[in-house]
């Protein structure tokens, strides 16, 4: 895998890695208008985009009647420096008419346990992690 930065202001960097448009991250301090996630923002998402496309993925090939999916995160630092994460909590909130409550968890427990590579290596590295899900009817 290969990547590119360029510092485009101050704390302002545009991220790309090969083959993919690029991206804005934003360091910038409080009190300013970030145009984009800090970096250390971009590790929840990660681990967010590589679970929710472990769970469509596993669904469809269950025939799973999924509609939407979306998943809600909290995390927690740790105090002082160096402020890692120290707990991640993703709600998983499934859509879909008919959408087995057993699936979703077997999705669910198949992407924390075997295939979402960021959040296996977030908790290799000490992060508790707690998922909750909930089945919803098609809005």
């Amino acid at each position: 895998m290969k990547a590119r930065l360029t510092q485009l202001d101050d704390m302002k960097f545009q991220v790309q890695a090969e083959e993919r448009p690029p991206i804005v991250l934003d360091a910038r301090g409080k009190g300013e208008t970030p145009e984009g996630p800090s970096p250390f923002q971009t590790v929840l998402l990660a681990a967010m985009g590589c679970t929710a496309s472990d769970i469509v993925w596993i669904l469809r090939k269950q025939r799973e009647p999924l509609a939407r999916l979306e998943i809600e995160a909290e995390a927690e630092r740790a105090p002082t420096e160096p402020k890692v994460l120290t707990k991640v909590h993703l709600h998983y909130k499934v859509y879909g008419d008919g959408v087995k409550e057993a699936a979703v968890k077997r999705a669910i427990d198949l992407s924390t346990d075997k295939y979402c590579s960021v959040g296996i290596m977030l908790r290799r590295a000490g992060v508790a992690w707690i998922n909750t899900f909930e089945v919803l009817p098609t809005k």
